[in-house]
């Protein structure tokens, strides 16, 4: 399963500074990015085991960090954070193949413990909805 690492994506500093002492004291390393484009650094420097990433975010949101990783093949765990639901991008995020999503306010340990199995599952459920997503588009 490999080291308990948490990527937190989030242009608010606070919720960063919240979420990165939260997983630290569950024993998580943690690194933080302000927007998808410095997630996608981050990811080649700290190779996370899961992405927790706020969807609205300027320059890149979490929507189009999570399609740039879905574009790369990695099977990193997406998890995404929303203060609203919008149908349409649940759907994209679907497709891209995001582990699951959470509200703003989070819920601090439904938020860990869903990280927490994101870190477990996460990698094989990417795969199998990569797998699963590519039969739908090639049978269309």
């Amino acid at each position: 399963m490999g080291k308990k690492s948490v990527l937190i994506v989030d242009d608010e500093s606070e919720i960063v500074e919240i979420l990165t002492d939260l997983f630290t004291s569950n024993g998580w390393e943690t690194c933080a990015a302000s927007n998808g484009r410095e997630a996608l650094q981050q990811i080649s420097l700290n190779n996370p085991s899961v992405i927790l990433s706020d969807i609205q975010m300027p320059d890149m949101d979490g929507l189009e960090l999570l399609e740039e990783i879905f574009k790369t093949g990695k099977d990193t765990p997406v998890i995404l954070l929303t203060g609203f639901r919008d149908a349409s991008k649940m759907q994209r995020a679907w497709e891209a193949c995001v582990f699951d999503f959470t509200d703003k306010p989070f819920d601090s340990k439904r938020l860990v413990a869903l990280v927490e199995s994101a870190h477990e599952f996460g990698a094989e459920y990417v795969r199998s909805a990569r797998a699963r997503f590519s039969r739908i588009r090639n049978s269309s």
